[in-house]
C-alpha cells in the first residue's frame, strides 16, 4: 500500500449558501477569490492568515465570525497523479473531520456527499485521475445547520438547551443535535459561540495493489498465570473473483525489546479475510493506571505477503490489562484484579478550533494531568473523539479513559433511520479505532441524556434511548467485548443521578438557592455518591492569561470583555465567586483586578482540595473527577491548565489531593477520623502522629500510634476526639513521623479569614540536585499559600503550599540557569491577611 498526504496548503473560497454544487467545476477552475488555507484546518485559520478576521478566541472577536454560519466554503486541492498510481488496481481518497454537510468532487465529478465529523468520507478515484496534469480536488462545507427546520425542532418534544437564560443568548443553537460534529461550538457555559467550518483530520490517497491489511485487533485472556495473545488481522484481497495463496508475519517486542515472531499461511478468498494468530506470554508485563504501576507496552507489527507484495500495517503499541466493572452494591473499576479510585477530571476539546490542536498540545495536558496524580480523564460526550496523539499520550501516562460516545445535554432524533444509520457507521468506526489503547478503559453512552430525558423532560421530549440502550451497547460488545460500556454519565436507579446507584453529577452545590452552601466545602462531606464523574468550581487564570486573552490589559471586572470571558454556569456566577472570596479571605469589592485572580484562584484551588479529600476519605466512594482539567478558550472557569497550558493556582492543590499517599481528617459530631488513601502498590507502615497544633506552634496536643495502610487500598488509621479549644487559634492534624513524602492531614475548623495568623516565619535554602534546584522552605508558624516567585523560564513542581509549624518542604525547580537566593522570593497569604 502506497499513502500519498494531502495535508498542508489547500486554498479556501467562501460563496452564498444558495450556490448550487452545480456549481462546483466552474468554481474549482477560478483563478480569483482564493486564500490560503491549511488542513487539517478550520476556515477561521485561514481567515485569520489572510487578515480578514482577527483571533476569535481574542477579546470581543468571537462575535465579528458569526458571519461565516451563513456562507458556503469551498478547500481546493491540486495535485499530481504519481506513477504508482497508475499500476494500482484500487485508489482510495480519505478526508478525514469534514465538519460539516460536506459535497465531494474530483476533477469535476461528483464523489459523494459525508454529513458526519466523527467518521472519514472514502471513495475509490482511479477512474478519474488525470493521467497527466493537476488534479482538482474540491470539498465544499458549510457548520452544519442550515437544512434543520422548525418541524424537525418541533419533533423533538422540547427545545435544546442553551444559554439564553444565563445572559449569553448567542450560546447554544436549538439545531445542533442533528449535526454530527462537535456540539460545544454552537457555545457552553464555558466557551463562546464559534462554529466550526473544517476539515478537521487527514487528507490522504491510498493506493492499493492486490493486497491490503485493513485492521489489526489484538485481544489477551487469562491462561493461568500467563496470557494467551490473540491478533485478528483483516486482509483485504482485493479482487472481485479469483482466490490467492499468502502469508501473514506478526512481530511482538515486548517492553524489554525482545522479539517474538508468528506466520501464517493462509489461503485469500476474494474480499475480505480474517487471521487469526495467537501466542502464550509467560510471566507477562501488565499496563497499570498512574500511582498503580509500570504502563508496560508491547509493540506490535504486522504485515501480509502474497505474489511478490509485502504491505505492512502501521506499527502500534498494546498494553495488556484486564478491565471489569463492579455495580453490585457499589460502582467502580477493577483493573488487573485491583480495585481502583478513579480520579481526575472532565476533558474537553483543548481549543475552540478543534482541527489546530497539535500533538504537543495533547502531549502536555496529558503530561499535566499525570503530574497532578489524575489516573483517569473522562473525554466528554458534547465534544469529540481525540486523535491518535491524544490516546497514545494516556497510553504512555497511564491515564484511564472513560469514553463518552458524542451526545450530550440534548434529545437527538434516533427515530430517523438515517440519524441512526450514521450513528452506527461512526460508532463502528471509533470503536475499531480505539479497541487497541489500553487506556480506554469505558464506553459511555451519552452525557446527561438519561437524567434530562428520564427526569428533566420525562413524558416531555423525545429521541436517543434506542442509541444508548440498544444500538452502542451492541457495537460496543462486538468490537470491545473486554471494555465495558455504560448507558449514560450520570445512570443508575429510578432517578439517573441518585447517589445511591452508578456515578453522579453533583451540581447541587454550585446550583444552591443559598448562597451560603455553595462557597462552604464542608457541603462536600455531605455527599454520599458512590462515584462523582462530575461537578466544580470556578477559578482565574494568571494575569499574563487574562491579559492575552483580552487583548493586552487587565480589563475592568465590570467590562463587556471580562463578562464575556467569565463562565455563565448557572445564575450569579460571578456573585458566587465574588461570596467565596469574601468568606474565606477578604472583601472582593476592595481588591484589584490582579489582586482578585490570586484570591479567585486560592478559593478554586480550597475547593477542589476539600472536595476531593472528602471523596477520597469516603471508604464507599470509587471515584472523583470533577470538571475540568483543559481550556478552549481563556476565561475565569472551571479548569486547573489554562488555554494558554499554564497552570492555575488549584492545580497545585489537585495535586496534593491526588497525591498516591494521602491523609484526610474529618470530623463528625466532634470526633476526626483519619483516612488513609494509598493508591501505590506497597503497603505503608509507620508511626501516626495526631492531634492539635496551635497556628504559631507553641502549644501541642499529639499523641502517637503504629499504622499500617494496604497497598491499593484505603484505611481508617486514627480516630480522635477534638477538643474545645479556640477553632480560629489551632489546626487539627495528622502526620507520618520522619516521613516527608506524606503531606501531613490538615483540619481547619474556622473558615481561613477568621484565622488569628501572624506574619509568616520563613527561612529557606537553595540546594543544587542532580540536574535540577531544590528549595527547601522551613515555617516555624502556620503559613497559608506558600508560593515561589521564580526568575522567568523556572518551573516549580510545587507551588500554594501550606505550612504546619515547624515543617519542611522540598520543592524541586526546573530551571537551566544557575538559582541564587536573589532570584527567588517566596510570598504566602500571611503576608497580606496576617493580623
Amino acid at each position: 500500500m502506497n499513502e500519498f498526504s494531502l495535508n498542508g496548503r489547500w486554498e479556501l473560497r467562501d460563496e452564498p449558501l444558495t450556490v448550487s454544487v452545480k456549481r462546483a467545476a466552474s468554481l474549482g477552475a477560478m483563478k480569483q477569490g482564493w486564500i490560503p488555507t491549511p488542513v487539517p484546518g478550520d476556515i477561521h485559520q485561514g481567515l485569520m492568515a489572510a487578515g480578514k478576521i482577527k483571533d476569535p478566541l481574542v477579546g470581543l472577536n468571537s462575535f465579528d465570525c458569526r458571519w461565516t454560519e451563513n456562507r458556503s466554503w469551498w478547500f481546493r486541492k491540486t495535485f499530481t497523479t504519481q506513477p504508482g498510481w497508475r499500476n494500482a488496481g484500487i485508489v482510495e481518497l480519505s478526508l478525514d473531520g469534514l465538519d460539516s454537510n460536506a459535497r465531494i468532487f474530483l476533477n469535476g465529478h461528483f464523489l459523494g456527499e459525508h454529513r458526519n465529523a466523527y467518521y472519514p468520507f472514502v471513495a475509490r478515484i482511479e477512474k478519474f485521475l488525470k493521467p497527466a496534469g493537476k488534479n482538482v480536488l474540491l470539498v465544499r462545507l458549510t457548520a452544519g445547520l442550515e437544512e434543520v427546520t422548525k418541524k424537525d425542532i418541533a419533533a423533538l418534544g422540547v427545545a435544546p438547551f442553551t444559554e439564553v437564560l444565563h445572559g449569553r443568548p448567542e450560546r447554544g443553537d436549538v439545531r445542533r443535535p442533528f449535526a454530527r460534529k462537535p456540539q460545544y461550538v454552537f457555545g457552553w457555559d464555558w466557551g463562546p459561540r464559534l462554529a466550526t467550518t473544517a476539515i478537521a483530520g487527514d487528507a490522504i490517497i491510498r493506493a492499493l495493489d492486490t493486497l491490503a491489511v485493513r485492521d489489526v485487533h489484538v485481544t489477551c485472556e487469562k491462561a493461568g498465570s500467563d496470557v494467551r495473545l490473540k491478533a485478528t488481522v483483516t486482509v483485504d484481497w482485493l479482487e472481485d473473483v479469483r482466490s490467492g495463496e499468502g502469508n501473514v508475519e506478526w512481530t511482538l517486542t515486548d517492553p524489554n525489546g525482545k522479539k517474538k515472531k508468528f506466520s501464517r499461511d493462509v489461503f485469500l478468498k476474494a474480499g475480505l479475510n480474517f487471521v487469526e494468530l495467537e501466542t502464550t506470554i509467560q510471566k507477562p508485563l501488565l499496563w497499570w493506571p498512574s500511582g498503580m504501576g509500570p504502563q508496560h507496552l508491547y509493540t506490535i507489527e504486522v504485515c501480509a505477503k502474497a505474489e511478490k507484495r509485502r504491505v505492512a500495517y502501521p506499527a502500534f503499541q498494546y498494553g495488556i490489562r484486564f478491565i471489569e466493572m463492579e455495580t453490585q452494591g457499589t460502582f467502580g473499576l477493577v483493573v488487573n484484579g485491583q480495585p481502583v479510585f478513579c480520579k481526575g477530571a472532565n476533558w474537553i476539546p483543548a481549543d475552540c478550533l478543534y482541527a489546530r490542536v497539535n500533538d504537543e498540545t495533547y502531549e502536555t495536558l496529558v503530561r499535566e494531568a499525570k503530574e497532578a496524580n489524575f489516573n483517569m480523564l473522562r473525554v466528554w460526550g458534547g465534544g469529540l473523539y481525540e486523535r491518535e496523539a491524544f490516546y497514545r499520550a494516556c497510553d504512555r501516562y497511564g491515564i484511564m479513559v472513560w469514553q463518552d460516545f458524542m451526545f450530550a445535554c440534548d434529545p437527538y432524533p434516533d427515530y430517523l433511520e438515517a440519524f441512526r444509520n450514521e450513528v452506527r457507521i461512526e460508532a463502528e468506526y471509533q470503536t475499531k479505532r480505539l479497541r487497541n489503547h489500553p487506556s480506554v478503559v469505558l464506553w459511555c453512552g451519552n452525557n446527561e441524556n438519561h437524567w434530562f430525558l428520564g427526569v428533566l423532560w420525562k413524558d416531555k421530549a423525545f429521541g436517543g434511548f434506542h442509541l444508548y440502550n440498544y444500538l452502542l451497547p451492541e457495537i460496543v460488545q462486538k468490537n470491545c467485548p473486554s471494555v465495558p460500556y455504560w448507558n449514560s454519565s450520570p445512570y443508575g436507579g429510578e432517578d439517573p443521578n441518585c447517589a445511591e446507584i452508578g456515578d453522579r453529577h453533583h451540581w447541587t452545590s454550585m446550583k444552591h438557592a443559598d448562597m451560603r452552601e455553595r462557597i462552604r466545602p464542608e457541603a462536600y462531606d455531605e455527599v454520599r455518591s458512590l462515584f462523582v464523574s462530575e461537578y466544580g468550581y470556578l477559578g482565574a487564570p494568571s494575569r499574563d492569561t487574562v491579559r492575552k486573552y483580552c487583548g493586552g490589559a487587565l480589563p475592568e471586572r465590570n467590562s463587556r470583555v471580562w463578562f464575556h470571558h467569565f463562565n455563565s454556569f448557572a445564575t450569579y456566577a460571578q456573585e458566587t465567586v465574588d461570596a467565596g472570596i469574601q468568606k474565606h479571605y477578604t472583601d472582593p469589592q476592595k481588591l484589584s483586578t490582579e489582586d482578585f485572580l490570586l484570591y479567585c484562584g486560592l478559593c478554586q484551588g480550597l475547593m477542589y482540595e476539600y472536595s476531593l479529600d472528602t471523596f477520597r476519605g469516603d471508604l464507599n466512594c470509587r471515584g472523583a473527577l470533577f470538571w475540568m482539567l483543559n481550556d478552549c478558550w481563556g476565561e475565569v472557569g472551571w479548569t486547573i491548565v489554562d488555554y494558554y497550558l499554564r497552570r492555575k493556582i488549584s492545580w497545585y492543590f489537585v495535586k496534593r489531593a491526588l497525591a498516591p499517599v494521602r491523609l484526610v481528617l474529618r470530623e463528625s459530631q466532634g470526633s476526626v477520623r483519619v483516612v488513609m488513601a494509598n493508591d501505590s502498590s506497597r503497603p505503608i507502615r509507620g508511626i501516626l502522629e495526631f492531634g492539635r497544633i496551635s497556628l504559631d506552634g507553641k502549644t501541642k496536643k499529639l499523641r502517637a500510634k503504629a499504622f499500617s495502610c494496604p497497598p491499593m487500598g484505603r484505611a481508617r488509621v486514627a480516630k480522635f476526639k477534638r477538643d474545645n479549644s479556640d477553632p480560629t487559634e489551632n489546626l487539627w492534624l495528622a502526620r507520618v513521623k520522619n516521613n516527608r513524602e506524606i503531606l501531613p492531614g490538615i483540619l481547619r475548623a474556622a473558615d481561613f479569614r477568621n484565622l488569628k495568623i501572624g506574619k509568616p516565619i520563613l527561612s529557606s535554602r537553595i540546594l543544587r540536585k542532580g540536574k535540577g534546584w531544590v528549595i527547601r522552605v522551613r515555617g516555624d508558624n502556620y503559613v497559608h499559600a506558600v508560593h515561589l516567585e521564580l526568575p522567568k523560564g523556572a518551573s516549580a513542581a510545587e507551588d500554594y503550599f501550606d505550612l504546619t509549624p515547624g515543617e519542611v518542604r522540598e520543592v524541586r525547580v526546573d530551571y537551566k540557569g544557575t538559582l541564587a537566593e536573589k532570584h527567588v522570593r517566596i510570598r504566602s497569604v500571611n503576608d497580606y491577611l496576617s493580623r
